[in-house]
Formats: structure tokens, C-alpha cells, sequence
């Protein structure tokens, strides 16, 4: 089958999207499958060959990548452009967008397109997205919306949609070697871990708590540099910083670790420009990463995070408890068989349902399911 992936990323960088997108069309080629990536370039690009060695991805798949003409709705509107030529160039089998415009505004054949939906585009906020989401559902074109957890499934239902054009497949992660490891700074009896961004509702003032209360245990930041806490009062002297690891070689250093860290807040944020929470409906890609190293997980006890972790393959914290926090990480620093059993548990559930080949198989086998009715 061929396969047109559209995804307002842009590749190069740091964003998780990209790192989903890019391991999404490897997954997809490794089924036999031709794919074809379309999305924007950015400024670091150099060449495509670059780019796959920066994800770690073989050359298995075509991208396609484009210049945006700006930021925000504009480039929405440009790739959306694209896209229709693409389509109309190329007549894929499959149109498969992340971008609302794109989906909106392909010509794809009857049954041929899904689209792919991170967030609630339903709310009030964004009239707009509205408008073109419940177009979409009425295209004779669509095939069926890809979700990314149980919880923003139910939030369109509750909305009014049938729930058979849903199908919900959380994020993923690629099964890494656990033997490779990296050189962490300081030198303590236990490693703590957390691996992402420091936006709003991502718990770094828990980390922090942490490391104050517990000064012998090594925490370890990935993901930003010391300069970018200018609003917290005061670093710990065992809060170590490593800023942005690329994704080819971020998995030594989760190796390196004994627990990692994903102390979501009520509200999450995935940027600093984003005026609404992903808390109810998010599917972490890291907390994915985190059980493929099987290693053991601390995680706030949110409902849509116990789509995924439970009491046997995680320490699951309220996530606003400072002293229940610090009581878990004592837990788990004690007591080293534990650590070890939900470490082991969560990379067998891991290996069982959320690789990325995992995810694709399911996903393309629900849409050819859906095409044969």
C-alpha cells in the first residue's frame, strides 16, 4: 500500500512530535508498506540523510520536506496546500494526517483518508477547529480518527460521535538494547531520571522537592540546562543538567538511571504558547520511553494515566502531594527488589502492547478491517 503521511512537524528538532511521526513512517515501511512523509523543514536542516540519522531511523521511508512560509495557522494552511497537491500528484492508497487542514482539505478517494487527532478539537476556543473537525467527519472520504487514549475517545463521544470511527491507539516507543548505557555526573548509590521539557504542569517543583529532601540520590535533567530554571529559588546541589540528547542516543542515558520521574500536574501544558490543558486526554510518548528501558517509574495518579500503569508495574503518586512523592521515591530507593519487579513489569506490558511497530500493525489492520465493510 502507499502511504502519504502528512504531519506539520518540522524536522529536524526536539519536539516529541517529531520523534513520533518520523518512528510512526519507519514502523509503517518495516510492514511492507511505501510511505512517504510530507512535512516542513527546519531551519537546522541539512539534508535528508541527516535527518534519519538524528532520529535513528533507517532510510526506509521517503520524506518529503517542505519550506513554511511562517508559523501558526498560516503554515497549517500552506502544508494543507501541499498536501492536496500530493495527493492529486502521487494518488496514494492511504492519506494518513496529523494536520487538521491537511485532512480537511485532501482529495483522497472514498474510504482512503485518516486522520489522526492529539487533542480535543471540539472545545470552544478554537471555533475554527471545530468547524473543520465536524467537516471532516461528514467526508465520504474518511475511513476512521486515530486517538491517543481512551479518555479523549470518550470526550468526542460525549459530544455527540458515533464511537465506532474512533480507534484508540496510545503512543509508542522503539525497543531499545538495555545494556548500553551513558556516563551520568556525580557518583551516588541511586539515579533518579527525568527525561522532557519544563512547561508548565510537568512537576519539576516536585523534582526539586525531592532532591532537597534527599541529598544523597543523584537527580539527573534531560531535556534543559540550569539556565532555564532562572523561576526556581534554588537548584539542589545533586540536580544535575544535560540539556536536549538526541533521540538516537537519549535511551543509553534512561539505562543509566534506576527510577525515572513523570510527575504530571492537574494541568499539562506542551508548550509555553498553549492556552489549554492536555491533562484529561494526554498519552505521554515518555512515559512509552521510560517503560522500554525497564527501569522502575514514579507517575502521578491521573485517571488517563492509569489507561497504562497500574500498581505493579509503577509507583503512582497524587500528583499535587509534595510528601507523597518524596514517601515514594523512598520506597523505591529502600527497596531494590521492588524497584526492580515494576521495572520488569512495565517494559513486559511495554513489549506486549505499546511498541511503535506495535501500534502501526494495529492501526493499518482497523483501517484495512473498516475498508473491507
Amino acid at each position: 500500500m502507499r502511504i502519504l503521511y502528512i504531519a506539520e512537524a518540522r524536522l529536524p528538532n526536539q519536539r516529541a512530535n517529531s520523534i513520533h511521526v518520523m518512528r510512526m513512517c519507519r514502523s509503517m515501511a518495516l510492514l511492507g508498506h511505501q510511505v512517504r512523509l510530507l512535512a516542513f523543514k527546519h531551519s537546522t536542516f541539512r539534508n535528508k540523510a541527516d535527518v534519519y540519522k538524528y532520529y535513528g531511523v533507517d532510510p526506509i521511508f521517503d520524506i518529503k520536506l517542505i519550506k513554511s512560509p511562517g508559523t501558526g495557522r498560516l503554515s497549517s494552511f500552506w502544508l494543507g496546500l501541499m498536501s492536496w497537491f500530493e495527493v492529486l500528484r502521487t494518488r496514494p492508497d492511504l492519506v494518513y494526517s496529523r494536520s487538521l487542514i491537511a485532512a480537511y482539505l485532501a482529495p483522497a478517494k472514498r474510504g482512503n483518508l485518516v486522520f489522526e487527532s492529539h487533542s480535543f478539537l471540539l472545545r470552544l476556543v478554537y471555533k475554527w477547529q471545530k468547524t473543520f473537525f465536524r467537516s471532516i467527519l461528514a467526508k465520504k472520504s474518511l475511513n476512521g480518527v486515530v486517538v491517543i487514549s481512551d479518555a479523549l475517545k470518550q470526550l468526542y463521544v460525549d459530544s455527540g460521535i458515533q464511537p465506532d470511527v474512533f480507534f484508540v491507539a496510545h503512543d509508542g516507543a522503539d525497543e531499545c538494547s538495555l545494556k548500553e548505557t551513558a556516563q551520568l555526573q556525580g557518583d551516588y548509590p541511586v539515579n533518579v531520571g527525568y527525561f522532557g521539557s519544563i512547561y508548565n504542569g510537568r512537576g519539576i517543583e516536585k523534582i526539586i522537592a525531592m532532591a532537597l529532601a534527599r541529598p544523597k540520590v543523584g537527580f539527573h535533567l534531560f531535556g534543559a540546562h540550569e539556565s532555564d530554571m532562572g523561576h526556581f529559588d534554588k537548584i539542589p546541589h545533586n540536580f544535575h543538567f544535560y540539556g536536549f540528547i538526541t533521540p538516537s542516543q537519549v535511551y543509553k542515558y534512561r539505562n543509566s538511571c534506576d527510577i525515572l520521574l513523570a510527575p504530571y500536574q492537574k494541568e499539562v501544558f506542551v508548550s509555553t504558547k498553549q492556552t489549554y490543558s492536555t491533562s484529561l486526554y494526554m498519552s505521554p510518548l515518555k512515559i512509552f520511553e521510560y517503560m522500554s528501558s525497564g527501569k522502575a517509574i514514579m507517575v502521578s495518579d491521573m485517571p488517563v494515566l492509569r489507561e497504562i500503569f497500574d500498581d505493579q508495574n509503577a509507583v503512582l503518586v497524587p500528583p499535587e502531594d509534595e510528601k507523597a512523592w518524596i514517601a515514594g521515591l523512598d520506597k523505591l530507593v529502600d527497596d531494590e527488589a521492588f524497584r526492580e519487579s515494576i521495572g520488569r513489569n512495565a517494559l513486559k506490558k511495554f513489549l506486549e502492547h505499546y511498541t511503535w511497530d506495535i501500534r502501526a500493525k494495529r492501526i493499518l489492520s482497523w483501517i484495512e478491517n473498516r475498508s473491507n465493510k
